[in-house]
């Protein structure tokens, strides 16, 4: 027994010096590349982390941008939908003035023409009346005061 214990506590040393040294060597180097190895997962994870976070941001700014530029192109589109109503107002009403001139000119034009044949009938009625020819300075005379008998303004307000 003694034998025994002897060739164990040899048997024990010469491992301990020859095989669990080395071996014990390896184990420590397999456990720093171990924990090199997580420190390294731990770093790209944050890494990871990081450029996530940066690319969440990026995509919030990108989305407020764009919210602000389609708000910008509506207000454009606004404006010039505003605009080109306001031209489009303006020129209908351009085009109302126009009109309204023309109808002026052309009452005008037909008031002229009234009084032109009131004094030529005025002149043939007053020459059978009064069974003689009547002068240049009776014609102009009772074309006169036809006409001061006639609201011409009336006769073209009517129109209006």
């Amino acid at each position: 027994m003694i034998y025994t214990l002897i060739t164990f506590g040899i048997l024990l040393f010469v491992l301990k010096k020859y095989a669990f040294g080395p071996l014990q060597a390896v184990i420590d180097q397999r456990r720093d590349a171990i924990e090199e190895s997580i420190h390294h997962a731990e770093e790209m994870d944050r890494k990871a982390k990081e450029a996530l976070a940066e690319y969440r941001q990026s995509i919030s700014t990108a989305k407020m941008e764009a919210e602000q530029i389609v708000e910008r192109a509506r207000k454009v589109g606004d404006d010039q939908k505003a605009e080109i109503i306001g031209e489009a107002h303006a020129h209908a009403q351009k085009e109302v003035e126009n009109a309204r001139d023309q109808i002026r000119r052309e009452t005008r034009k037909a008031v002229n023409e009234i009084k032109d044949q009131v004094a030529d009938l005025t002149i043939l009625a007053a020459g059978k009346v009064a069974g003689r020819t009547i002068t240049k300075e009776d014609h102009l005379r009772l074309v006169d005061e036809a006409l001061a008998e006639v609201d011409f303004d009336q006769l073209g307000a009517g129109g209006n």
